[in-house]
């Protein structure tokens, strides 16, 4: 092989490599382990309450339940508050991020195991029915103790929630109706 066609090679190569390494520390810093790149000083560990204001807006809780033991709490996020917490991750495509246009807001479920610590490491989605009968389906991506997604939540009326969340073996699944003014 000539010289020229090693060095083409070795430059492809490490072009790869360095894509897979960004792509690697992307998702490191955005997984629910790498807590959206934060030190886990200014997060607490203490959930979105303990979260320093410059990074998590306070959002507003829509919903508190029980499910299977487990204690889940919903927040809602206006677009310009999940755009606060989304900072530094323009152009990165990632569960849970809607880039069509179509989401108005970001929802959020923390939830706690019967120990009262925030679960991690599980997988968490979210079905949203509209008035309208229309499906917005995602997964959620894992951040600030919780799982947060964008949703379309425009249209005045009754979205029907439904949540699954799946940690090992052990399946959490709930609905609620949750109302736009």
């Amino acid at each position: 092989m000539s010289k020229k066609i090693k060095i083409m090679a070795f430059s492809a190569g490490l072009s790869i490599l360095v894509s897979a390494l960004g792509a690697a520390v992307v998702s490191a810093q955005v997984s629910h382990e790498g807590h959206g790149g934060m030190s886990h000083s200014s997060m607490g560990h203490g959930g979105p309450a303990a979260a320093s204001a410059a990074a998590m807006p306070e959002g507003v809780v829509i919903r508190e339940s029980k499910v299977q033991g487990h204690e889940f709490v919903y927040r809602l996020y206006t677009w310009d508050e999940r755009n606060a917490m989304m900072k530094g991750m323009e152009g990165h495509t990632m569960p849970g991020m809607d880039n069509t246009g179509k989401s108005t807001n970001h929802l959020m479920v923390f939830i706690k195991g019967a120990d009262g610590k925030y679960l991690s490491g599980g997988k968490v989605g979210f079905i949203v029915t509209g008035p309208d009968t229309s499906e917005f389906k995602t997964l959620t991506m894992g951040m600030f103790d919780g799982y947060g997604a964008d949703v379309p939540l425009k249209a005045k009326g009754s979205h029907l929630v439904k949540t699954k969340a799946v940690f090992g073996d052990n399946v959490l699944t709930e609905d609620f109706t949750h109302t736009v003014k």
